[in-house]
């Protein structure tokens, strides 16, 4: 796609959205969004206090889909029971381990009109930068700029670079990213503030963020360092300084899970998804079966075999099989 080389891909999978940012023609951000039914930022919506969190100061109300939201602050004269219109300012998560974690909200006027909140399509046109629709009967232009390298990244949590690598962990307080390599300790933090920049952009990391920089006994040198993140840091957010056992604390707006988050809560999930993109991608006629693990087999439903179908033009059937792994699916 010699025409594109500056702005979003999008492309709309099956059971899961995509996107992939350019930046003269490199993949510099990405961007997964399923349909999994959990609340969005920017919702507003009627919802039912359902109970006290924190006496006077915040609540759980319970939305119209069932999900629970935290809602802080509390609205004078609620009482449990009634009904209360909120915003959502932060999409409901799910931690690593499937623990869900609930939607922030906020009260909103009265009079403020319903909404779903933007979906990801919405939010790359609403971001300024030039975005174009891919299909999968088109060339794969996401592989061939490195998404399943990315991919594997966010779902590994390890980005290696010349002379080091990063290791990401996520913790229901923070995410951690721990610095490690054989370089001079000077040479290998400065390499890993730039990749630390940059793979915070990639991945839509946000919130709290600590990173473990190797020791720097000499302030001028942490200076440095900082200083290198700074220049290759493109997302809005706050930082502290580089203390003398090698810590920084990075804090920016969250609103959504980060790549990270969304392809390290489910492996099967992930290996269901994965397997129905390849499938909508196959150029050949005929039934089509897909031989998969039984856990990944639960994860593809009968809805999602249907689109298979209409979008291939053939018919679709699944066989579950306990040989196989959970990544080792197979198309017939």
């Amino acid at each position: 796609m010699a025409d594109f080389a500056n702005g979003w891909l999008y492309e709309a999978g099956i059971g899961e959205n995509r996107a992939l940012r350019l930046e003269d023609n490199l993949l510099s951000q990405i961007r997964v969004e399923r349909a999994d039914g959990r609340a969005r930022a920017g919702a507003v919506v009627d919802a039912k206090f359902t109970r006290q969190w924190v006496a006077g100061k915040s609540g759980i109300v319970t939305l119209s889909n069932g999900q629970e939201a935290l809602l802080q602050p509390l609205p004078k004269g609620l009482t449990e029971g009634s009904m209360v219109r909120v915003e959502n300012f932060r999409a409901a998560m799910i931690e690593q381990g499937g623990q869900a974690k609930r939607a922030k909200a906020r009260p909103a006027d009265k009079d403020s009109p319903f909404c779903e909140g933007p979906d990801l399509l919405a939010q790359l046109a609403a971001s300024g930068l030039p975005f174009k629709q891919v299909h999968a009967h088109e060339e794969d232009v996401f592989a061939e700029h490195g998404w399943h390298e990315a991919i594997e990244q966010a779902e590994t949590g390890r980005i290696d670079f010349e002379g080091g690598s990063l290791l990401v962990s996520l913790t229901p307080a923070m995410t951690l990213i721990d610095v490690d390599g054989p370089l001079a300790p000077f040479e290998l933090a400065k390499r890993a503030a730039k990749e630390i920049a940059l793979a915070l952009l990639r991945f839509d990391i946000a919130g709290n963020i600590g990173v473990d920089f190797p020791t720097l006994e000499a302030k001028a040198e942490r200076a440095a360092v900082t200083a290198v993140f700074d220049e290759h840091m493109a997302a809005n957010c706050e930082r502290t300084a580089i203390n003398g056992f090698g810590f920084m604390q990075i804090v920016s707006r969250k609103l959504r899970p980060s790549v990270l988050e969304i392809m390290q809560a489910n492996r099967s999930i992930n290996a269901a998804l994965k397997l129905l993109r390849q499938a909508e991608r196959l150029r050949s006629t005929g039934a089509m079966r897909l031989e998969v693990h039984p856990a990944v087999a639960n994860k593809i439903g009968l809805a999602a075999l249907e689109e298979l179908a209409k979008r291939s033009g053939r018919s679709v059937s699944i066989e579950p099989r306990g040989e196989i792994s959970i990544d080792g699916g197979s198309i017939g």
